[in-house]
């Protein structure tokens, strides 16, 4: 409780959980108690690889079914985590004979989107879950096919926090190379939102000059919306605080552009 008093005001949710987060683990001497969790759910999205590619090459519209899949794997972050909860929540992704695929984005702004990338040569793109990973280099591949020359930036946690993608994540998926990303920062501060203030020289750089922005999740939503950057939020609406903001219920997918 001490911790959240002395929390500065106008903090976003995303930033003050982040800071707790790593002063509880610091104090316990747990460096990453979601360890087992995370590689759990990150082995079955990379079974599930395959079946995600097939599905996005069958499409009539490969980039939305694509974005739908990175959107609908933005599960795992659930304040809940209860593994039956996150499974019937996958079912969606429509690999089964039988289930219910998405089929579209109850906000939209694909049609931006399309717009913006049609015209970029440099994307940035902020990772939120290491299960989710999978979903997003499937993304990727799609991107790089709809503008060609497209020079993509990863950027994941520096250090574990909850199930927060990290370096080891990524090396596991193969996020870097081939048609995945080109190069691989890492951000090093407390939120569980991406800050620019906190970046490196380098990755602020890359920020700067990057055509598109695309951000997972809704802690990235939480401190990058009024940034002013180019930014495209791809999430599904855990809360309902967030399904309250955006005017839809939970379990919803997003895809919505900064104010």
């Amino acid at each position: 409780m001490r911790i959240l008093h002395e929390s500065e005001t106008g903090q976003s949710p995303a930033e003050m959980v982040g800071g707790l987060l790593k002063r509880v683990h610091s104090v316990l001497g747990s460096g990453d108690p979601w360890r087992e969790l995370r590689e759990r759910w990150s082995a079955e999205m990379l079974e599930a690889l395959p079946g995600m590619r097939q599905q996005v090459a069958d499409s009539s519209d490969p980039l939305g079914r694509a974005l739908l899949l990175s959107a609908r794997c933005n599960v795992f972050a659930n304040e809940i985590l209860q593994s039956k909860a996150i499974r019937e929540d996958l079912r969606k992704l429509g690999m089964r004979a039988g289930d219910v695929a998405d089929t579209e984005f109850v906000h939209d702004e694909r049609d931006s989107l399309d717009r913006i990338v049609s015209g970029a040569s440099h994307l940035l793109f902020i990772h939120d879950t290491a299960p989710e990973l999978p979903a997003d280099l499937v993304l990727l591949e799609q991107l790089k096919k709809a503008r060609t020359g497209l020079q993509v930036t990863s950027v994941i946690c520096e250090s574990p926090m909850l199930l927060k993608a990290c370096q080891e994540d990524a090396d596991r998926v193969g996020l870097v190379g081939g048609h995945g990303a080109d190069e691989l920062f890492t951000s090093p501060g407390e939120s569980l939102g991406l800050l620019p203030d906190e970046l490196s020289e380098p990755l602020r750089k890359r920020m700067d000059q990057a055509d598109l922005v695309i951000a997972k999740g809704s802690s990235h939503h939480q401190t990058l919306d009024s940034s002013g950057l180019p930014v495209f939020f791809l999430l599904r609406a855990k809360c309902p605080v967030t399904a309250a903001a955006q005017s839809c219920r939970i379990g919803e997918l997003l895809l919505i552009c900064s104010d």
